[in-house]
């Protein structure tokens, strides 16, 4: 199914001119989105580079556990100026609980845009990933270094009411269940 999707965005990429390629891979926690947006990365950065990505997750424009919503105003508002150049933007730091220093990103031919709310950002391609909660939530105890369980519930409503103003997986040009085989 990867590949197939490449071939999606690297036959998008010739058809779009100058102007980046933007995919989103949205979906809850720990439904496998970073997980397929890497493989995507690497096949298309294998491929030369005509195809180079640039991978953008919602996550680090989140200011912290409360601020979802926010996080993905931030990265669309950075999309849209990758659109036309180079762009200044400053991530979170989740550790510290603080902006980083500002940096700057260059557009590349593919803009991946990942996490849960990505699908509300205009999009060439928008792909949803789902899987059942019980599953989402045991990949999310193995994958993180830390126990965020304790946000578990908040964040899951703010990914429910992101759903409530947009619903990304209803909108979505491909739509992909993973199961507990399935790594993320």
């Amino acid at each position: 199914m990867k590949i197939g999707i490449v071939d999606h965005i690297a036959e998008l990429t010739t058809r779009e001119g100058n102007r980046p390629t933007i995919v989103t891979v949205d979906g809850f926690s720990g439904s496998g989105k970073t997980s397929l947006a890497e493989g995507i990365a690497r096949e298309l950065n294998s491929r030369g580079r005509g195809y180079g990505t640039l991978l953008l997750e919602v996550e680090l424009w989140a200011r912290g556990w409360g601020d979802l919503a926010g996080g993905v105003r931030r990265v669309n508002d950075v999309v849209e100026g990758l659109q036309s150049g180079p762009t200044e933007t400053q991530t979170w730091n989740w550790w510290t609980e603080t902006l980083e220093d500002p940096i700057v990103l260059k557009p590349k031919p593919v803009i991946l845009v990942v996490g849960s709310g990505s699908g509300q950002i205009h999009s060439d391609l928008a792909i949803w990933l789902d899987a059942p909660r019980d599953t989402r939530r045991e990949r999310v105890a193995r994958r993180d270094p830390y126990d965020w369980s304790d946000h578990w519930e908040e964040w899951e409503s703010q990914e429910l009411g992101l759903l409530e103003v947009h619903d990304s997986r209803a909108h979505a040009d491909i739509q992909i269940g993973t199961t507990n085989n399935d790594r993320e």
